[in-house]
């Protein structure tokens, strides 16, 4: 039998040759909030015009039921829309222009969902709450191992009905004030982070929602004070919310060390940062080598300032930021409170006291130096009756050193430092012995060494931040300055920053011999000066 078909006329339909498109040479996934990134080349996101695949034309993605098809070639691909918790499997194909697929890629993702935030929580903060406000704060921070923090807003109803937010980055503390005693608060919360998803950060910022309920004490709770002699000072007899009530002004000392109590105080419109007539500097004793000796007392000097800087700048923060504080009176760069109280002087809540160009160094500071060594040994008169006469001589002082090392030293309770940042010069002047008498061994005690330093060698425990000593080398006073008041500058910008609360003024720069006779001196008028 013979067939009328060719023998091979079935398979021509078959026959020819079918290049398939190239596939994407890579595909890694990112999880975002209810999407996924997924990469698909090795040389990164680069534009679809600088990728070239062959035939390769189109993009086309599948998933569940869903087909994506892109109408380029794309570097990669963001996929929204993936609202469940579950695992997807992702193919990706390039097509060429007959519809030819390229074999697949294939990847499975799980992105990070609503429902998966909902079972998020984060660190219970610490509360300090007073019966009118509460701070609120994480000290060990919001971050943890399953995500990071990166800001918060919070919004709460006060106890006249009015709403009250605000908004937080990276230091998420925040005061919450004029709530009714005794109550609970509820506070909604808002805290922006980036949920961490096998050790990996997601690609995307989310807001997780709670509440924080806070639950007030009542008026008659009561509270420990860090402050307990200067509130008593102020009047302050029951630390207690209605012990305080009626207290709206404060006083605090330059030397104090918190501000924190002012946060128990429901009524308070004014503090006062200068100590005002309330309270006198503090005293240091001094008692070795057969000497004992007391710096400071009296009244607040100027060119000095707290040795560190006051805590609880927090809490003052708050009650500006609140509106409840309607003056504050502040000498500046006493206390380290400049950076939060300077947005508040152009409105007037906050008053800086002006200070003097130059304010006289009293003798209360006067130390004598035997109690560091006995080769500081320097008579001393104050005030000098016998002065030789000059324009404006003020604390004259008469010395005489009996020394090779003697020196003349300022020193100021262990509370304080001088206030670098206002007066940067240390002037005096000083009258010599003629240059006939400073002659051969006592040549050398034509000269002056200052030392500057945070506390005497033998009296480490007069400072909280180690030794910062520093010096100006020796020099010498010009033989035409010499037996006539003589101006001396002392650039003391160096301490800035330092914790410097001595001054040795070494007569003789520490020369080999002591004074081989009585050579008489006269300092007066030292002062701190701005200029």
């Amino acid at each position: 039998m013979w067939s009328c078909e060719g023998m091979y006329e079935k398979q021509e339909q078959y026959e020819g040759e079918v290049v398939y498109p190239a596939k994407y040479d890579t595909i890694i996934g990112h999880i975002g909030f209810e999407r996924v990134e997924i990469d698909l080349m090795k040389a990164g996101r680069i534009p679809s015009s600088q990728i070239r695949l062959g035939k390769a034309k189109k993009t086309r993605i599948e998933y569940d039921d869903q087909i994506i098809t892109i109408d380029s070639l794309v570097s990669w691909v963001n996929i929204t829309g993936l609202t469940q918790s579950k695992l997807y499997r992702f193919k990706v194909y390039t097509i060429d222009e007959f519809g030819n697929e390229s074999v697949p890629l294939e990847i499975a993702l799980i992105p990070f969902t609503s429902t998966d935030l909902a079972n998020y929580a984060v660190t219970p903060p610490r509360v300090m709450a007073s019966p009118s406000a509460a701070v609120i704060d994480w000290p060990n921070g919001i971050s943890s191992v399953l995500m990071n923090y990166y800001g918060l807003n919070f919004q709460y109803t006060d106890k006249n009905g009015e709403v009250q937010s605000g908004e937080r980055g990276a230091n998420s503390r925040f005061f919450i004030g004029n709530v009714e005693a005794g109550q609970p608060v509820a506070i909604d919360m808002e805290y922006k982070i980036i949920p961490i998803v096998n050790r990996q950060p997601i690609l995307d910022t989310v807001i997780f929602e709670n509440v924080l309920n806070v639950n007030m004490p009542t008026t008659s709770s009561e509270f420990a004070p860090a402050e307990r002699d200067i509130l008593q000072a102020n009047g302050v007899t029951t630390f207690t919310a209605d012990g305080v009530s009626d207290i709206t002004e404060l006083v605090y000392p330059i030397h104090a060390n918190s501000l924190q109590d002012i946060f128990y105080f429901p009524n308070l419109e004014t503090l006062d940062l200068t100590g005002g007539d309330m309270f006198s500097i503090t005293e240091l004793a001094y008692d070795r080598n057969g000497v004992q000796d007391v710096v400071g007392g009296g009244e607040f000097s100027p060119f000095m300032r707290k040795v560190g800087n006051v805590s609880g700048g927090n809490t003052l923060k708050d009650f500006l930021e609140a509106g409840i504080l309607t003056k504050v009176y502040y000498h500046p760069h006493t206390m380290g409170l400049d950076d939060i109280l300077m947005p508040y002087v152009a409105s007037g809540v906050v008053e800086l006291v002006e200070n003097p160009d130059e304010v006289l160094v009293g003798n209360q500071f006067h130390l004598d130096g035997i109690v560091q060594d006995g080769n500081f040994t320097l008579d001393y008169t104050f005030p000098a009756t016998d002065a030789p006469e000059g324009d404006g001589l003020e604390n004259v002082y008469k010395l005489i050193p009996r020394k090779r090392s003697a020196s003349f030293v300022i020193a100021l309770p262990k509370e304080y430092r001088f206030n670098i940042e206002e007066y940067k010069y240390l002037k005096f002047k000083i009258y010599t012995p003629t240059a006939s008498e400073l002659t051969g061994s006592d040549e050398p005690f034509k000269r002056l060494w200052p030392r500057i330093m945070n506390n005497m060698w033998s009296f480490g425990g007069n400072s909280d931040y180690g030794q910062e000593y520093w010096d100006i080398p020796r020099f010498y006073i010009p033989d035409e300055d010499l037996h006539q008041w003589t101006d001396i500058t002392l650039d003391m910008s160096t301490a800035l920053g330092r914790h410097n609360r001595v001054i040795i003024l070494n007569i003789g720069g520490e020369p080999g011999p002591d004074p081989s006779k009585e050579l008489v001196y006269y300092f007066s008028n030292i002062r701190f000066t701005k200029e």
